[in-house]
């Protein structure tokens, strides 16, 4: 029966001799190792004899499992007509680098394989032949999909693609229901085949984008580990919405300035970096400092932006999360080409900061796709491998659990084990109870169970520096309301008294110049009740009165007495 098949574990250390794991290494493809296979020397055999290699010994037994190398090395004489990676063009090429990549993940990495995707599944484990072959209907395995894709098998990209993730979905199947029973082995390559899935689809899209169709009406994959996917563009978008999801909402997990960076702000480190290399100084001298930026910078653009202020940011570990970093990224070419975009057809400098900025953004969404493919393949990795590290801790304690349960029978034969004893702490504030139920076993009183009541001081001690720590923060929190309340009250009545002598003084101009208004209307009254003089008088000090001129002219006449002597003559124009 399936369910009663033991299954074996694969992640075993090798217990054979290093003479022999030489010698299997050696035996395995350059394909394989990475090397080149060691030819026999010329000149190294005195005797002159020809050293002829020794083929590989196959288990007899077809019950006996085959080595991995040995499998793989079958499965590749099986189709004698592959090419050489050169050979192959087109989509072809682009699907032998998809596999390539795929190959680099550290779980199916060819050195140190964490999982066994490469051979089928039967050939490794011969036991449990009969359960595989009643659940999986088409087995697949990396090694055979490589092989067809040389032999030239496949008559498009999405067949090849469509063997990748029957590999994978193959193993989810199979290990569902020792997944759903919480068997160990089943629940680990459960998981991992989940991530594999997904992961594969991601570099899948990414990697074929030049053979992408552009249609609408095939089946679209959201997220998740789907069986299989159509190579469309949309799929890519949401492939692609779905990383972003992933790792622009990842906390980074931040250390003290000046203490070497995590593996997040690493990324985001280097993530900076790609656009700040040499031969990109001619682009990036427009948004390196904030100082090289225009005068009238700020009445264009809300929100000024430099690298070297972002480049700043993550020194202080003022970033929370990796899309933090990337908004402000974009952001210093999405001002350049909002602030450029009207002066560049008259300023020539206007206009090599605007094809500068587009070329840089262009960089930039090429350099975070890359990211987005590394970090969300990690943390998705960490998940599984947290969950796999819980896992095997909950079964450790269940077999301690189990070895004392059976000490104690045997200590005390004929009576029944004790039950597990709850701790539940309360704390209480106010009138509001909460409650933190803590469980952990406590059934012995000897003097060699000593473990369980130093775990109960331990958890006692951890609740009281809680219990501090929460009473400080409390302490602190209301320290800075109060602080905060006061400055309010006291801008409020700032407020209110730059508003009070604001009126004052309004009332005060409205006096002066009702005051002015009142002088200026005496005035004229004045001027119409002042007696006139006369006429000549009046006249002079009429604004709009012409002038009078006086010339005064001799006559020349002979000389007279006094006697006859007139005056002369007065002529007014």
């Amino acid at each position: 029966d399936s369910k009663t098949v033991k299954r074996v574990s694969i992640l075993v250390k090798n217990t054979a001799p290093k003479t022999a794991s030489k010698t299997a290494t050696k035996m395995m493809p350059s394909s394989l190792t990475g090397k080149s296979i060691n030819k026999p020397k010329i000149g190294g055999n005195k005797a002159g004899k020809k050293l002829v290699k020794k083929p590989m010994k196959l288990p007899s037994d077809p019950n006996e499992p085959v080595p991995m190398h040995v499998a793989i090395a079958q499965i590749k004489e099986s189709y004698p007509n592959r090419r050489q990676a050169k050979e192959l063009v087109g989509w072809e090429g682009e699907c032998l680098k998809f596999f390539k990549q795929l190959m680099k993940h550290p779980w199916v990495s060819a050195e140190r394989p964490k999982y066994i995707f490469h051979v089928p599944v039967p050939i490794l484990f011969p036991e449990i032949r009969v359960s595989y072959a009643e659940k999986i209907k088409n087995p697949m395995d990396l090694t055979t999909a490589e092989s067809k894709l040389l032999q030239g098998v496949y008559e498009n990209a999405e067949e090849f693609v469509r063997d990748i993730a029957l590999v994978f979905a193959n193993a989810i199947e199979f290990n569902k229901e020792g997944h759903d029973l919480g068997e160990g082995m089943s629940c680990a390559y459960y998981e991992a085949s989940t991530h594999l899935l997904k992961y594969s689809r991601w570099i899948s899209l990414e990697i074929l984008q030049p053979f992408l169709s552009k249609s609408s009406s095939s089946v679209v994959v959201e997220s998740g580990a789907a069986a299989s996917w159509k190579l469309t563009q949309r799929n890519r978008m949401f492939a692609r919405k779905e990383m972003e999801s992933i790792v622009f909402g990842e906390l980074i997990d931040r250390t003290e300035p000046g203490d070497r960076y995590s593996w997040t702000e690493t990324e985001c480190e280097r993530l900076m970096k790609s656009i700040r290399h040499m031969s990109d100084m001619k682009h990036m001298q427009y948004f390196l400092k904030m100082s090289s930026l225009p005068a009238d910078y700020t009445a264009y653009i809300s929100k000024p932006i430099a690298w070297g202020l972002c480049n700043d940011k993550l020194k202080e570990r003022r970033y929370a999360t990796i899309g933090e970093v990337v908004d402000d990224l974009r952001l210093i070419f999405a001002n350049a080409l909002k602030y450029n975009e009207g002066p560049r057809h008259v300023n020539v400098t206007s206009q090599s900061a605007y094809d500068s900025a587009k070329y840089m953004s262009q960089k930039l969404e090429a350099a975070i796709d890359k990211m987005l493919l590394s970090v969300g393949d990690r943390i998705g990795r960490e998940r599984v491998d947290m969950m796999t590290v819980r896992r095997d801790m909950e079964a450790k304690q269940r077999e301690r659990q189990e070895k004392m349960k059976k000490d104690w029978e045997k200590e005390h034969p004929g009576q029944s084990a004790p039950k597990q004893v709850k701790l539940r702490i309360f704390s209480r504030r106010g009138s509001m109870i909460q409650k933190k139920a803590h469980d952990f076993e406590f059934p012995f009183d000897d003097d060699d169970q000593m473990e369980t009541h130093d775990d109960l001081r331990h958890i006692k001690k951890l609740y009281e520096k809680q219990r501090d720590d929460r009473r400080k923060c409390g302490e602190i929190s209301n320290a800075i309301g109060l602080g905060v309340f006061k400055r309010l009250g006291a801008r409020a009545a700032a407020r209110e008294w730059c508003y009070s002598e604001a009126r004052k003084i309004h009332i005060e101009q409205m006096r002066l110049e009702k005051e002015k208004q009142l002088a200026l209307e005496s005035a004229a009254a004045e001027a119409l009740i002042r007696p006139k003089g006369a006429k000549v008088s009046d006249r002079l000090h009429h604004e709009g009165r012409k002038h009078i001129k006086m010339v005064v002219v001799s006559t020349k006449k002979p000389r007279m007495s006094k006697a006859k002597r007139v005056a002369s003559l007065m002529s007014f124009d």
